[in-house]
């Protein structure tokens, strides 16, 4: 049974979340799910004797999952929870008076447990996947939406929240630019602005670009590019001037019927930013490219995109490792280039390094 005190606190702290530190309502559910397991954790005992709960909470994590499946908790959603562990008791002791017991070395504990994890798939989306949904065929409005959708996805490694709110005004396919701009309505994730770029791929141009065309002859600047659609015509609907807060699940289940009925596997609007990264990766050739890749999607910085998205896939993996002995050091010019930029990569790492160990 879970305290009724530590439940009220852990309302009072997620209205904090909301109310001071502007986290989206989708950054709240998360947390929520995240303070759940706290309060599974703590049972019947009050927080303030958090320190004196067994097992401890890196413990209970290994053993406890909320959805029922079997399976422990991945390693990397373990350190979330930890992590949210850790701010939820400093906000406490720091906001509650009669918390102050709890003390910053016990806080330091709260540390996840390592497990070593069979490597996982790296599922992206290829560029040769992409091209096959470009040319699959479309029998009506909603199915060319949707296949418009998924080119623009990988080309612009656009999260689905901030795409399905784009109004035509923040699209510009000529100059392949993108402003992702919350005041124009575009939902980006924490409110960031920033001018985004198209990947420059001619072949899916002419999908996107045929699609926006034929938007924009109905809809104003301020329409959308994911047009909304009449559920009596199926046409694009002129009328519709508004979006509800759970559009990108249209896109989800738009995607998902139509890839299936075309015969083709299906990937979740995620891993079409995924694909877009590690296009981007493997075709960076020195430190700059990779940060015009980090920061085309909106990364905090190039620690972020390193860490989670530029883990090679199997077959990339082999052709650069059989390539190596192709590629022995002469004196040549390009050859000195080259090594000049490895070392500033090399450089980078260890600074990124350095500083997570600080």
């Amino acid at each position: 049974m879970i305290n009724r005190q530590n439940w009220k606190l852990s309302k009072k702290y997620l209205n904090y979340r909301e109310s001071v530190d502007q986290l989206s309502k989708g950054s709240l559910g998360i947390e929520a799910t995240y303070n759940r397991y706290l309060l599974e954790w703590a049972g019947e005992n009050p927080f303030r004797d958090a320190s004196l709960i067994r097992p401890a909470l890196p413990e209970f994590l290994l053993k406890t999952r909320l959805d029922g499946n079997e399976e422990i908790l991945s390693a990397n959603y373990i350190k979330k929870v930890i992590g949210n562990a850790r701010r939820f008791f400093r906000w406490l002791t720091d906001n509650q008076k009669e918390y102050r017991s709890i003390t910053n070395y016990w806080m330091s504990t709260l540390k996840p447990k390592r497990i070593h994890e069979p490597p996982k798939k790296n599922e992206v989306i290829t560029l040769d996947q992409v091209i096959e949904i470009s040319k699959a065929k479309v029998e009506n409005t909603i199915e060319r939406r949707i296949r418009a959708a998924a080119v623009f996805l990988f080309l612009s490694g656009i999260r689905i929240g901030a795409f399905v709110s784009l109004p035509l005004e923040a699209v510009d396919i000529e100059n392949k630019t993108i402003k992702q701009f919350p005041d124009l309505g575009v939902r980006t994730k924490y409110q960031k602005y920033a001018v985004t770029y198209l990947l420059p791929i001619f072949e899916l141009i002419p999908v996107i670009s045929g699609w926006d065309e034929h938007v924009r002859e109905l809809l104003p600047g301020s329409g959308y590019w994911f047009a909304p659609l009449s559920p009596w015509t199926g046409e694009i609907d002129p009328l519709c001037t508004s979006i509800g807060e759970h559009r990108q699940n249209i896109a989800r289940k738009n995607l998902n019927v139509w890839l299936n009925k075309v015969g083709l596997p299906y990937y979740a609007p995620h891993k079409f930013r995924h694909g877009h990264i590690h296009f981007g990766i493997k075709n960076s050739e020195n430190v700059a490219d990779f940060k015009a890749v980090s920061i085309n999607v909106m990364h905090e910085n190039m620690d972020t995109t390193d860490k989670i998205y530029s883990r090679l896939r199997e077959s990339d993996v082999r052709e650069r490792i059989e390539s190596l002995g192709e590629k022995r050091i002469t004196k040549s010019g390009n050859d000195v280039e080259e090594m000049e930029l490895f070392k500033e990569f090399l450089d980078w790492r260890e600074k990124q390094i350095s500083r997570n160990l600080e």
